[in-house]
């Protein structure tokens, strides 16, 4: 049998410790293909697109960080599966196999998984290249989808980049296989394994150091931010590591020592392995816990900011559409025909309004207001929900708006007006002052946005329709209101009306679509680019600690068929199985987004807006993807120990 026969012969025979490693090394080489092919599309080259060349650099980067991703994670498969075969090769060398023989059987192993990899990766990403082409352009606001098209340069570059990786990292592999002793290579899986040890010093430098970096993340403000910020990274990176090294060793130690505890049941059987676990991977735990963090938090951070902007824009336009008709009540478009443009493309109005205001100032701190009538003030509030009010002759109340957590791009807090009762002056250019008594303020949002006013005063109607008869041309307008439903998809219908009106009467419109419409082409493609990074390192990661399972399996197998050969039963070893694994596979992902937690805390704090439920959605689905890996694990996994298992 040849070198590739062997090495075909053993991919087919272990195909479960190369399988985690093929697939995400085919994820990767998907990803890193569907954003090439999107590089080269000859709308993004020629610039035919909306943000084209914006994208196109955040795509450059987005390969950058996969390749460096794929770098790294084919090195410590690799090696981890190499030092796995520790055993194997001390055979092959005792039947008489050459070193150049063994690196030469590795190499061809390595680039057969490669290859498959490659060809595998590419056929996936050709394709989801068209659902992908879709999505980047509907996010973008295309009037139409991009049209599917693979250059061939997006094929050569991922087929020899990714070669020239798997290529470069086999070779830098084979330099460790061959060097040991055919003895040590033998006996490597029978040495000693030596009794975890701690140290009290760093055990309470990890509690110490955890605890620091959570305070200072929890009480981080906008001032101490930029000193505070490299303390808490360094304290909660220093604080995971003896997390792991000492502070669970330490943990397992007192369980052993509550004997009450340890001889219950099975818990002598999982506390003594898990602390050989913990000692033997804390090294790989610390490093996805870090790297689980970061991603975690980096997801959490941009889902925060697309849905904050969201709900921003929807309580900074409280209605659909706007347009200002001047005190002369000439409004840019008629009502009807922007009804009817909404109807006729699927949106139906839910709401037409018609409103006089007046713009005056409330003495002596000159705090400017709009001034509506109550009747005008009434409807607004059985628009949005409010009971109706009354106010006597002389009287008023005004309305502000609410401090809502969601404005937390466009809210200033510091902008609001706040007035107790009492007699003020009001005035209006045109009109003489008048003296009203305001009996109390509301919070609410019955007002829509107007970018002079803080707040709006509510007068009788009467006093009203005086201010805005006297008032100048430029201190009154009339303006209309409209809502209509599925508001985020009505950009063809704003497109519509923006085309049929005169220069002169643009910037007598407004509407919540347009402006949602320019914040979420870059806010959603951050997202969904964000999505695909994350999930290639879940899948890596989760990837690691497979194989770092499959390399410790046969000690494993031999451990679980010693136990039922003392009594242990099926069902036992089931839980014991369940829990070793399980704390491989939660550890980091508990510990990881703990950290994100914190993190998230910190930007509430930044931000003067709690985003604590966005990060506790995106680490909910983390941990609901972590436990399918987990489960699809553990099958693998137990299938192959009570294959060995005396029962």
């Amino acid at each position: 049998m040849t070198s590739r026969q062997l090495a075909i012969s053993n991919i087919k025979g272990s195909w479960h410790r190369y399988s985690a490693y093929f697939f995400s090394s085919v994820f990767a080489v998907m990803i890193f293909f569907v954003y090439a092919a999107f590089i080269y599309h000859p709308d993004v080259m020629k610039g035919n697109i909306y943000g084209g060349s914006s994208v196109r650099q955040l795509m450059l980067l987005c390969q950058w960080l996969v390749i460096i991703f794929s770098f790294f994670f084919t090195l410590y498969s690799s090696g981890a599966f190499l030092k796995s075969r520790q055993k194997e090769f001390g055979m092959l060398t005792l039947f008489g196999m050459t070193k150049f023989q063994l690196r030469k059987l590795v190499f061809y192993e390595n680039m057969i998984i490669s290859l498959l990899s490659i060809v595998a990766g590419i056929g996936i990403g050709t394709l989801l290249t068209k659902l992908f082409l879709m999505t980047v352009s509907r996010m973008l606001g295309l009037a139409a989808p991009m049209r599917f098209y693979i250059d061939i340069q997006a094929v050569i570059i991922t087929v020899v980049g990714y070669l020239l990786l798997f290529m470069c990292i086999t070779l830098y592999s084979l330099r460790k296989v061959g060097r040991a002793q055919i003895i040590d290579l033998i006996r490597a899986e029978k040495a000693p394994r030596k009794v975890p040890t701690f140290s009290w010093l760093l055990v309470i430098l990890a509690v110490v150091s955890l605890v620091a970096g959570y305070y200072l993340a929890v009480t981080s403000t906008m001032e101490l931010f930029i000193v505070t910020a490299i303390p808490t990274i360094g304290f909660t990176v220093l604080g995971t590591y003896f997390l792991f090294t000492q502070l669970s060793v330490s943990i397992t130690r007192m369980m052993q020592n509550n004997k009450r505890f340890y001889y219950f049941r099975t818990n002598m059987l999982n506390v003594s392995q898990v602390a050989y676990k913990l000692r033997d991977n804390a090294q790989m735990l610390f490093n996805i816990s870090i790297l689980c963090a970061v991603v975690l938090t980096a997801t959490a951070t941009v889902y925060s900011l697309d849905q904050g902007l969201r709900k921003s824009v929807s309580e900074q336009y409280l209605f659909v559409f706007v347009m200002n008709g001047g005190k002369e009540d000439v409004p840019p478009l008629s009502p009807k025909v922007v009804e009817g443009y909404a109807n006729e493309a699927g949106h139906a109005v839910t709401a037409s309004l018609k409103l006089k205001y007046v713009d005056g100032v409330i003495k002596p701190d000159n705090n400017r207001v709009n001034i509506i009538s109550v009747a005008d003030y009434n409807r607004l509030a059985v628009h949005f929900g409010y009971p109706t009010r009354s106010v006597a002759s002389g009287e008023s109340f005004l309305v502000s708006r609410p401090h809502n957590e969601s404005m937390i791009f466009f809210h200033d807090p510091s902008q609001s007006i706040k007035l107790s009762p009492n007699k003020y002056v009001v005035s209006v250019k045109g009109h003489t002052d008048t003296i009203l008594y305001v009996k109390d303020q509301l919070e609410q949002k019955v007002i829509p946005s107007d970018s002079h006013s803080r707040a709006t005063l509510v007068v009788t109607d009467q006093l009203a329709a005086q201010l805005y008869a006297s008032a100048h041309s430029n201190y009154a307008r009339m303006m209309y209101y409209m809502d209509w439903e599925d508001w985020e998809y009505a950009m063809p219908v704003i497109n519509k009306i923006e085309s049929t009106l005169s220069e002169d009467n643009e910037y007598n419109v407004a509407s919540r679509t347009e402006a949602w419409n320019s914040v979420k082409q870059i806010t959603s493609l951050t997202l969904f680019i964000g999505l695909f990074i994350s999930l290639l390192f879940f899948l890596a990661s989760g990837s690691v600690i497979y194989f770092k399972l499959f390399t410790d399996l046969q000690d494993d197998q031999a451990y679980f068929k010693s136990l039922t050969r003392i009594g242990l039963s099926i069902e036992e070893i089931r839980k014991v199985v369940t829990f070793q694994v399980g704390l491989v596979f939660f550890a980091p992902c508990v510990v990881g987004s703990l950290h994100t937690m914190f993190a998230m805390k910190s930007l509430s704090n930044l931000l003067n807006s709690n985003v604590l439920g966005y990060a506790l959605t995106v680490v909910a689905l983390f941990v609901i993807m972590q436990t399918i890996y987990f489960l699809a694990a553990r099958r693998t996994y137990m299938k192959k120990i009570l294959e060995v298992a005396d029962v």
